[in-house]
């Protein structure tokens, strides 16, 4: 429990300047191009995503093994890096079998951090794993993370469930629906929680920094402490009015992975 309580105190602290805006704030800034904000969020914290596909001779062991390899190959780098976890797609598809998060103090961080490593360590790593994986810089997205609900990390593991959500408003709504959504929301998992019991689920709004052939006007990642609790918590959702809510207001895209701690 202590690694995983780590690595959301990294992110608390990643957040945290996002975190204090009201929710139609937070939300309408989203919704501004990216090219306008690219200036303003030099400094902001980022949480990046890096696509890779499994190689050949992929196995649970060698994989292990190779992270171990890659957190000694950062130790001995010049790097402002946070924490990092690996996903696992629960539906591969030809682009992704699995993601590498990172979590960079800044934008400049993570720029600084990539020409690091290509310069120095990214060979090395290719010629240590070219039959396991393979990745490419075109594949990698930095976001801009909010924490919209805290998650309870005392009861994490080192894994976790974790769902991203690629939405964009329908016809007639906007970010002030949203918002006035989120309201609602938080007054519904309170009250889950009452009946239930205390939950490791929280959810995080995600700015990208980076131009998308898709645009979507708001991106959202969610979190459970593990498979079972996101069953209950989706079963329970979907019985209750707020999913026709949401529904109505939007249309996303959802990608559901198993998420585990690396680094941090």
């Amino acid at each position: 429990m202590k690694t995983i309580y780590l690595f959301f105190f990294s992110l608390i602290l990643l957040a945290s300047c996002n975190e204090t805006q009201p929710p139609l704030q937070e939300t309408a800034e989203a919704e501004a191009p990216v090219a306008e904000q690219a200036a303003e969020t030099q400094s902001l914290p980022i949480i990046e995503f890096v696509w890779h596909k499994k190689g050949p001779d992929f196995s649970e062991e060698a994989f292990t093994e190779a992270i171990a390899q890659w957190n000694g190959l950062i130790d001995a780098g010049d790097y402002d890096m946070r924490f990092a976890s690996v996903a696992m797609a629960h539906n591969s598809n030809e682009n992704l079998d699995f993601m590498w998060a990172i979590g960079w103090s800044s934008m400049e961080a993570r720029n600084a951090g990539w020409q690091y490593w290509q310069e120095n360590q990214e060979a090395q790593w290719q010629e240590m794993t070219s039959k396991l994986l393979t990745y490419s810089s075109e594949n990698a997205y930095p976001f801009a993370p909010a924490i919209r609900r805290r998650p309870d990390s005392e009861l994490f593991s080192d894994t976790w469930e974790q769902q991203f959500a690629f939405c964009n408003y329908k016809d007639g709504y906007s970010a002030k629906d949203l918002a006035s959504f989120e309201t609602d929301y938080a007054a519904w998992l309170d009250e889950y929680e009452v009946a239930n019991g205390p939950t490791g689920y929280g959810y995080l709004n995600l700015t990208p920094q980076f131009e998308s052939d898709s645009n979507p006007d708001f991106v959202w990642t969610h979190l459970w402490k593990n498979a079972e609790e996101k069953a209950n918590g989706m079963a329970a959702w979907m019985a209750g009015p707020l999913a026709q809510v949401v529904d109505q207001i939007s249309s996303c895209q959802n990608y559901d992975f198993s998420t585990r701690r690396i680094r941090g």
